[in-house]
């Protein structure tokens, strides 16, 4: 089988030329760098688990393939299989998920405090969460979520916010009136 390349140049997202450099891999989980070529800045850190193309696959003109390969996720994987950080703690968050990701295997639940109780709640739907947020006891908005973790811009957990909708770990549990603007959304443990 024809295993990822260690290191690798490609035109990823049709955004130029990236080098592509392995940072970190056990079994089929994998954490690679992304350096732009034009100034060599790091750009992302891509985690994801690996797909097998099986030889006898067929390929489009009607050819098949010949021998079983690792595939590199395209932009469909992202966000099931696949998860791309950046900013100053993209490594760390890179990291935190491939931990995550692997003791999916091992670990089918994982236990989440909020302030005193434990949610019991299936690794896998924490490892789309972005960032590591400890959850309040009572209905929160947004704002309230952010201050709690001590994250100064609330903006930034509005993605883990999100997923942990989607991943029915938390859930809308009404609204509160704002002195400006429409009101606030409130959520809560599910």
């Amino acid at each position: 089988m024809k295993t990822l390349e260690k290191t690798f140049v490609m035109n990823a997202d049709k955004c130029g030329n990236h080098t592509f450099t392995q940072t970190r891999r056990e079994g089929n989980f994998c954490i690679y760098r992304r350096n732009r070529v034009s100034d060599g800045t790091v750009h992302s850190y891509e985690v994801f688990i690996t797909r097998v193309i099986k030889a006898g696959t067929p390929l489009p003109g009607g050819n098949f393939v010949a021998e079983d390969y690792e595939q590199y996720p395209g932009a469909n994987a992202f966000g099931r299989t696949a998860w791309s950080y950046s900013g100053a703690q993209a490594e760390p968050a890179a990291n935190l998920v491939f931990d995550r990701i692997k003791a999916a295997k091992e670990q089918p639940e994982v236990e989440i405090e909020t302030d005193g109780a434990v949610t019991t709640i299936p690794v896998a739907r924490v490892a789309k969460s972005k960032l590591e947020l400890k959850l309040p006891g009572k209905p929160f908005t947004q704002k309230e979520l952010a201050a709690h973790n001590n994250i100064a811009n609330y903006k930034e957990v509005y993605s883990s916010l999100q997923s942990m909708l989607a991943d029915k770990i938390l859930r809308l549990a009404g609204t509160r009136e704002v002195t400006r603007g429409k009101a606030a959304k409130l959520f809560a443990v599910a």
